[in-house]
């Protein structure tokens, strides 16, 4: 454990939330599909239904556009600054523009021939109940879980397929937000630390780095003119949290536009 960090994030808005939580379960699916058990074959599955129960709202489309046109307008502003590199941040906005036309050109629901796939729909209504893809619900499922993992891989990697596109502009908004700015070392006196926002800057995610040795984890409270940190102690899992009573210093990122 010495030596080694975990890093916090906090998202400020709807859409970082929605970026975050897919690029979560795009986690999942890449590691169970990577094994051969039929309980990640399964998790395999559970998640690519997660992230179809995600994307279900009529204005993700819009909301992304709009994120990646921000991104672009604000880019743009460096291409007269002699100290960037041009030819990385021509990349960028190549990058900028193909996802909004990737997403200009997607007719109806992000997912949709999934959504009228009758073979998953059937697993993702049972899901809402607990145990609800058991055996004797959906014997089709029971069934299809007895083929050849090559089989089963084979349609996996072809439903997950449908996200490529999305997971691609999900990962340029992260990656864009996350190098917005950069970690400055900071101080928590008896576990709480405090720092002014400008409230003109349009901050996205919090990301707070700690070292793993203190065991300690941050409740990040952010408002329009104020960023609240309190630490608390992890004193396992059947024990109740308490506040981290020395200082502790920890890494500082406020990712914005």
């Amino acid at each position: 454990m010495e030596g080694r960090t975990i890093i916090f994030e906090q998202p400020l808005n709807e859409l970082m939330r929605f970026c975050l939580r897919l690029e979560y379960l795009f986690a999942q699916v890449h590691y169970h599909l990577s094994e051969d058990f039929v309980w990640d074959i399964r998790a395999a599955l559970n998640a690519i239904i997660d992230i179809l129960n995600v994307i279900d709202r009529p204005d993700i489309k819009s909301k992304l556009t709009n994120a990646l046109q921000l991104h672009y307008s604000t880019l743009l502003q460096l291409e007269q600054s002699p100290d960037v590199d041009h030819k990385k941040l021509y990349e960028i906005l190549q990058l900028l523009n193909e996802s909004q036309e990737i997403l200009h050109n997607i007719r109806g629901k992000l997912g949709q021939n999934l959504r009228d796939n009758e073979f998953i729909t059937a697993i993702r209504q049972k899901l809402v109940n607990p145990a609800g893809a058991c055996d004797f619900a959906i014997p089709a499922y029971h069934l299809w879980l007895q083929q050849s993992v090559e089989v089963q891989r084979k349609e996996l990697y072809e439903w997950y397929s449908t996200f490529d596109q999305l997971q691609g502009i999900v990962n340029l908004l992260l990656q864009l937000t996350r190098d917005s700015a950069v970690a400055r070392e900071k101080f928590a006196a008896k576990g709480f630390y405090q720092e002014a926002l400008s409230p003109n800057i349009p901050y996205q995610i919090v990301r707070i780095k700690v070292p793993l040795k203190h065991k300690a984890y941050p409740n990040i409270s952010v408002g329009r003119h104020l960023l609240s940190v309190y630490f608390f102690n992890f004193n396992g899992a059947n024990h109740r949290a308490t506040q981290f009573s020395d200082d502790i210093s920890f890494e500082l990122t406020l990712c914005k536009l």
